[in-house]
């Protein structure tokens, strides 16, 4: 079984997408930038001590909630039988004045009996190793010394704190599972103390007095539902009359030893067989080291960016398509690319920005599509083009951009390139990916050349989870976009931003790529 857990795996992707993200923002200083990289994440993530200074971390997945969670038996419910030994106790045999107090006993001549007890027990199981159970039981205790022995109707109602003992290494889910025990009961007793010698009573005792135990424990799961508890508890009762023989010198001692049925509650795999690391010690561990490589990336972005942004503020020098390598040394000027390419995209880049160019013709041009070296072909009149990311672009009617100035062209142009680009999100997260990045880098640098644009954002999530939560974590994904547009130059007042949650889908949520394809956030030039 794979105990590698959805979570987690997401976190490793993140942390993946982060270093590709950090591949791509090279173009000034590709050696120093690559350096100081290559020697914050190895210290942060050896040494776990890196700080940032000024820098606040990029967004980190939300908390997953109840819903997303994966369901888990917490509740139990059992019936057990339990053997009541009384112990011998020495300590005050002998009394002041001279008398004897020789201490009865249980199994101890023909008088007494294997005592018994039975019962209800609930469990209530917090995580994988800690638990609380409440049980009431009810039975007879005999015991004896010399001269006397007693008889007594007694009950009990325990409340218990369980730990497990279980290894933080263990990738297999338990089915046997030992545990330790400390609890607190009030028991009552009904006590007849009689002669061994003509069963005479000599005197009553009856009453109630707290009690605490320790004890070890032992379960076996027989499957998700069924399960057998074994368990031994010394107890001391807070009073000296539990035999009969209340010298007030004194606390009895018992042993408490018994054998349950239990039947869990709920659905999905009973928390008690998970694994240890699954209490979520491994999750905090991976959320500070996600924290502390969050901050050194983005502290190499905040360097990169100011060295980059004082070289462009020197005369003459210009980036026009806002990937980091000026105009004077870039090959490909108006299209963003790699320092390796010589400021050019790759080639799966340039045919994916060729298609996606010509789909933007065919709305501006009176949706005739013109593939080189062919004819013009008319499309269907009410188009709904594909992207590269499985998306529709925006549906303009036939003719719709027919008969318009160049500059309304130029509008229209830019209006498709921005809405038939919605950014994608990871499942349960706001956290932006290396084809974000690409796609807002030509969002930004449109706004940036249209200082009149404004622009909506419109945040969107799947149906997992209650509607609150994905309101809240659809604005994260709006206010991420946000804020990655402001970083690329793009001024606060011209961003408007909307939280849609999982309303108005654009796939079905039936299936995993119909919910990938609803997380997202989708841009539109107002």
């Amino acid at each position: 079984m794979n105990y590698l857990s959805k979570e987690k795996t997401k976190k490793l992707t993140t942390m993946k997408m982060n270093s590709q993200f950090l591949n791509q923002q090279t173009g000034l200083m590709p050696v120093l930038k690559n350096t100081a990289r290559n020697l914050m994440l190895v210290g942060c993530i050896l040494f776990g001590n890196y700080t940032a200074e000024a820098q606040t971390p990029a967004p980190l997945a939300a908390a997953p909630t109840e819903a997303e969670m994966p369901a888990f038996k917490h509740l139990s419910l059992g019936l057990k039988v339990t053997h009541l030994y009384d112990l011998k106790y020495t300590a005050y045999d002998l009394l002041p004045g001279g008398f004897s107090a020789d201490d009865a006993y249980g199994l101890n001549g023909p008088k007494t009996k294997f005592d018994m007890a039975a019962g209800l027990e609930v469990n209530y199981y917090f995580g994988p190793l800690f638990s609380l159970d409440l049980s009431y039981e009810k039975g007879k205790m005999t015991g004896a010394n010399t001269t006397h022995y007693y008889e007594s109707a007694v009950s009990f109602v325990s409340l218990g704190a369980n730990i497990d003992f279980k290894r933080a290494s263990r990738t297999k889910e338990y089915k046997l599972i030992p545990y330790g025990r400390a609890s607190l009961s009030r028991g009552t007793y009904d006590c007849d103390l009689k002669y061994k010698e003509n069963n005479s009573l000599d005197q009553s005792t009856n009453g109630s007095s707290m009690m605490f135990g320790v004890g070890l424990g032992l379960k076996y799961y027989f499957n998700e539902k069924w399960s057998v508890n074994i368990m031994s508890e010394y107890v001391t009762i807070n009073t000296d009359a539990w035999d009969g023989y209340d010298y007030g010198t004194g606390n009895d001692q018992i042993i408490k030893s018994s054998i349950g049925l239990r039947y869990a509650f709920g659905k999905g795999k009973h928390i008690d067989r998970t694994l240890a690391w699954q209490d979520n010690r491994v999750d905090k561990m991976e959320t500070k080291i996600n924290e502390q490589v969050n901050n050194a990336i983005k502290s190499i972005n905040d360097s990169v960016e100011t060295k980059f942004q004082k070289m462009m503020n020197q005369p003459g020098i210009k980036d026009s398509d806002d990937d980091g390598i000026v105009d004077k040394y870039d090959k490909c000027p108006d299209v963003a690319g790699l320092f390796s390419n010589n400021g050019c995209p790759s080639v799966e880049e340039e045919v994916v920005a060729k298609e996606r160019d010509s789909v933007v013709a065919a709305h501006v041009n009176g949706n005739t599509l013109v593939i080189q070296g062919e004819e013009p072909k008319e499309e269907p009149s009410t188009p709904k083009a594909k992207n590269n990311s499985g998306s529709t672009s925006p549906s303009r009617s036939s003719g719709a951009s027919k008969g318009l100035s160049d500059d309304e062209k130029y509008r229209l142009k830019n209006e498709i390139l921005v809405e038939m680009n919605p950014i994608r999100f990871a499942y349960n997260s706001y956290q932006l990916n290396a084809k974000a990045y690409d796609n807002l880098n030509t969002i930004a640098v449109i706004l940036r050349n249209n200082p009149t644009y404004k622009i909506s954002l419109k945040g969107y999530t799947d149906d997992d989870g209650s509607a609150s939560y994905n309101k809240k974590l659809a604005e994260q994904r709006a206010n991420a976009v946000s804020e990655y547009l402001q970083s690329r130059g793009v001024s606060k007042d011209r961003i408007a931003i909307l939280a849609m949650g999982k309303d108005s889908p654009l796939d079905d949520n039936n299936s995993k790529i119909g919910k990938s394809n609803n997380r997202r956030v989708e841009c539109r030039l107002e």
